[in-house]
């Protein structure tokens, strides 16, 4: 453990720097009464984790220019964090970064980014490693299957087998009798039932409760504070700051789009403070 601690003790502080410079709630409660984007954009340039990146540009005044801006913020952190963790920490860093270059609410990527990183994970030497990579990129492929097949039977009303081509060929805690039922359930009341016995409902590892409904983000909030209490010195924090700051951008861009539209104040808040 000690080991660990001294380990991860730089990469750990600096990302605890980066978690701080997140936006609080009382910010975007402030950003939801901006009339007008240039508002927003004269916000940004006082918050230090985006005034920065505007380089003293004077000319960003349009909601596209501040929005590839806001995302090459978290590019600019990844590669701050690279270059400070040491080879295995820049190794599981690089499995992660194909997530940060599509700007989804949900990732949006290939099925063979998920076969190729659950191959990759067994060659890192560590068993703690090892483990918070499992539970970040397994937790998440199983809870990328459960949405496509809840969503693919509820609105689209897909076949088991249509759906089963869509999905990652990988489980990690859902098992693959639970994935076939899953998959075969006829309703989707019948679906949560199945979902529900599952050990992402039940038991010592439950993540969410069932009137959560299927929700992705609450898995993966959960999760990861679950991981960061029990694995502190790790890889665990790193990514879970990523993932909030993922939210945070989207959240970020959800807003500047309801202010360019003249949308309520109240209505850009019940999107955007969850």
């Amino acid at each position: 453990m000690a080991g660990e601690l001294l380990q991860y003790s730089g990469l750990i502080t600096k990302t605890r720097a980066m978690r701080s410079r997140l936006l609080k709630r009382e910010d975007f409660e402030r950003i939801a009464e901006f009339q007008t984007v240039p508002e927003t954009i004269g916000f940004l340039r006082e918050q230090e984790s985006y005034g920065k990146i505007y380089g003293g540009r004077e000319d960003i005044r349009h909601r596209g220019q501040v929005e590839e801006l806001i995302h090459n913020s978290i590019m600019e952190d990844y590669q701050k964090l690279h270059r400070f963790g040491n080879g295995q920490q820049r190794q599981a860093l690089e499995l992660y970064l194909p997530q940060l270059q599509f700007g989804e609410a949900v990732p949006n990527i290939e099925i063979s980014y998920f076969t190729q990183v659950w191959k990759q994970i067994e060659k890192f030497s560590g068993s703690q490693m090892r483990q918070v990579l499992r539970e970040v990129f397994g937790t998440q492929a199983d809870w990328l299957n459960i949405m496509w097949m809840y969503r693919g039977k509820k609105f689209f009303r897909q076949k088991p087998e249509e759906l089963e081509g869509l999905l990652i060929p990988l489980q990690y805690k859902l098992k693959k009798t639970e994935k076939r039922k899953l998959l075969e359930a006829e309703q989707t009341e019948e679906f949560c039932r199945i979902l529900a016995d599952t050990v992402y409902f039940k038991g010592r590892d439950a993540l969410v409760k069932m009137q959560d409904e299927i929700s992705y983000h609450q898995v993966m909030k959960n999760m990861y504070q679950r991981i960061c209490r029990k694995y502190p010195a790790s890889m665990a924090p790193v990514f879970y700051y990523f993932y909030e700051k993922e939210q945070e951008i989207e959240h970020l861009t959800t807003a500047l789009e309801g202010i360019r539209y003249q949308i309520p104040a109240r209505d850009i808040r019940k999107l955007i403070l969850v």
